[in-house]
């Protein structure tokens, strides 16, 4: 009987030998050892990689909002600040706006002419939309949310 657990123990081991052997390591490691040899073997791979990262480096600083705010003459820095200030602050519940979110959204090629408009708006008299009861502003995260999915 405990030849029989034994053998059995020893069947299940020999089946897992057999299925390692199918997928041998030897050749998989050639495989990849071939093509890492036929990069390197292409006198450019490292300069082709430099050049990867170098080209990364370029997007990661050319898309820094800091360097963007900075790069603004006195007169555009100005109407940053002011409609960083003016729209802070949610118009439905009152909550501060991200200060990355707002300078990313002034910075947005594609909303430009939502950032126009919402200047201008931001340069009305306050009279005006006092008259009316307007109350204008950028809306925060979980305002814009609820009424995305409303």
């Amino acid at each position: 009987m405990e030849e029989n657990k034994k053998s059995k123990s020893l069947i299940c081991f020999n089946d897992a030998i057999e299925y390692l052997d199918k997928y041998s390591t030897q050749e998989i490691l050639k495989e990849n050892l071939n093509r890492f040899n036929n990069q390197i073997d292409n006198g450019n791979y490292l300069r082709n990689v430099m050049l990867d990262e170098l080209n990364n480096l370029r997007i990661i600083i050319s898309d820094s909002l800091d360097l963007k705010v900075e790069a603004l003459s006195k007169n555009e820095k100005e109407i940053f600040y002011d409609f960083i200030y003016y729209y802070n602050e949610c118009p439905i519940c009152g909550n501060l706006n991200h200060f990355f979110n707002l300078k990313q959204f002034f910075f947005d090629d594609k909303k430009q002419i939502l950032r126009e408009e919402l200047i201008q708006l931001m340069r009305l008299k306050n009279k005006k939309l006092k008259r009316y009861n307007l109350n204008l502003g950028v809306a925060c995260c979980n305002c814009y949310e609820k009424v995305i999915m409303e």
